[in-house]
């Protein structure tokens, strides 16, 4: 069967192998197309020693080698593509469960949201900075809380924190130190005596003059150093125990322990030395808070 140009009906018809079609010679009409080139490919191979002077140096088919290391490209480029996909999706999981484990303890510490945002943004950035490989995540979670409150002076104990998280207190203070330099936090402020009192009066259902003879009475005992050495909490439940029965509204030191979260030892001991300078740090201000305030009222311990 003879092929023909469908335009000038002619016969002489060429293959063009470069775009493996049949071609008209001439109108120049392709004819045909998809032509596989069935020709010797050749390259040049190392020479051999051979008795036989006819032998075809030529060689066909495609070429094996180039084609092996493509596949092998392809292949550790999905594998790379699988592992950094593996490793995105772990950093999602971990990220989400940090945040949903920040959210149950605001909420249960009952804390403004500001708190919240602040400590998920705090918690953002040590997993965008690989900060919590190798660490505790219930002690980075209770960390960043902890410098939110910190930060917007809305206090909280490390005692609560480890409440909620079951996280040793030696692990929350050391994470704390870490993540306070690493995040530039460190221009957090302390957290005084005065910032608790005003929680726990309210928890104790005491009246506002309670609080305030409470909060001068603390200032008054900072001043003269009656409670040098004194954690923050002690020195708020012990004032708040002599306030509270300076101005007759007394409450009991296992029920101030109970909400202060230490122990009644620790009250009545560092009460202990506010009565010896009772003289001194009952001033005339505290006194005239409450027209009920006596030093009368003080237990003797």
């Amino acid at each position: 069967m003879t092929l023909l140009c469908p335009d000038c009906h002619g016969s002489s018809i060429v293959q063009d192998f470069s775009t493996g079609d049949l071609l008209c010679a001439d109108c120049n009409t392709p004819v045909g197309d998809r032509l596989v080139d069935s020709r010797s490919e050749w390259r040049r191979r190392r020479a051999q020693k051979t008795d036989d002077s006819n032998s075809d140096s030529s060689a066909t088919g495609s070429p094996l080698a180039r084609a092996a290391n493509g596949v092998g490209l392809l292949r550790a480029k999905k594998s790379r593509n699988a592992k950094a996909r593996a490793v995105e999706q772990r950093h999602e999981e971990t990220l989400e469960r940090g945040l949903e484990q920040i959210s149950a303890m605001c909420l249960a510490m009952d804390v403004p949201r500001s708190i919240e945002s602040a400590s998920c943004e705090y918690y953002r950035r040590v997993e965008s900075g690989g900060l919590h490989r190798g660490k505790n995540q219930d002690a980075i979670t209770a960390t960043c809380v902890f410098l939110a409150c910190r930060q917007q002076a809305v206090p909280r104990t490390f005692k609560e924190l480890c409440a909620l998280t079951r996280v040793p207190r030696k692990d929350i203070g050391r994470m704390f130190k870490y993540l306070k330099d690493k995040l530039g936090a460190a221009d957090t402020a302390a957290m005084s005596s005065d910032d608790l009192m005003t929680r726990y009066c309210a928890n104790l259902s005491l009246l506002e003059t309670a609080q305030e003879c409470a909060i001068l009475l603390g200032r008054m005992a900072r001043e003269r150093d009656t409670l040098a050495g004194k954690s923050p909490v002690s020195v708020a439940g012990a004032c708040i125990y002599m306030a509270s029965h300076l101005v007759a509204q007394p409450r009991d030191a296992r029920v101030i322990s109970h909400v202060a979260g230490v122990s009644e030892v620790t009250i009545k001991n560092s009460y202990k030395l506010l009565y010896a300078d009772r003289a001194l740090l009952l001033s005339s201000q505290i006194l005239a808070v409450d027209p009920a305030a006596s030093i009368a009222n003080l237990p003797i311990p």
